[in-house]
């Protein structure tokens, strides 16, 4: 689309994160959007929202997709989401794919269009915490790059891998809550 109709560009923009919420991903030191996800609420099923996700070329493959609907599928159950509808291009295999990752999945074929309803499962109890605790390391200037092994283990993207290098002793620390006191 050259252009955006009015009407489309003020729908993406009134986003009030209970029942509109939209998310977007940027590279490290750069102001351009490489990723976003948003869900918007259903008036007639407040347990349900229309989703969606958008990563551009260069960043598909990578991940970037997946912890945009994670982190998005935690926020809709914060505000009393239960359930994801959409409609899905059956040739977009990669994205088919990765719904169960989210929850139970239900499908029906119409033609070249997947429609699809997941019931969103409970999150990981640590997984967005860990991720946090090293982004706050990373923001005091503690983190440079992150190994591997942690990427894999909280599932941090590998292009954010240049966030963090440390000895094992501090990344533990990092990770490791903090009590009220402190």
């Amino acid at each position: 689309m050259p252009e955006l109709p009015e009407a489309t560009l003020k729908a993406a923009v009134e986003v009030d994160h209970q029942d509109h919420e939209a998310l977007v991903a940027m590279p490290l030191l750069s102001a351009e959007i490489v990723g976003e996800c948003r869900f918007i609420r259903r008036a007639d099923q407040p347990d349900t929202a229309d989703t969606g996700v958008t990563v551009i070329d260069q960043w598909q493959g990578r991940g970037l997709g997946s912890a945009l609907l994670t982190r998005l599928s935690e926020r809709a159950l914060e505000v009393g989401i239960d359930y994801f509808a959409a409609e899905i291009l059956a040739e977009n295999r990669t994205m088919l794919a990765l719904l169960p990752s989210l929850g139970w999945v239900e499908t029906e074929s119409l033609g070249p269009v997947v429609t699809t309803r997941v019931e969103i499962a409970d999150p990981p109890r640590h997984s967005g915490q860990d991720f946090l605790a090293l982004l706050a390391a990373a923001a005091r200037g503690d983190i440079v790059s992150i190994p591997v092994l942690v990427r894999r283990l909280v599932r941090i993207p590998d292009e954010l891998a240049h966030i963090v290098r440390l000895p094992v002793t501090a990344l533990l620390k990092a990770l490791r809550p903090r009590s009220p006191d402190s």
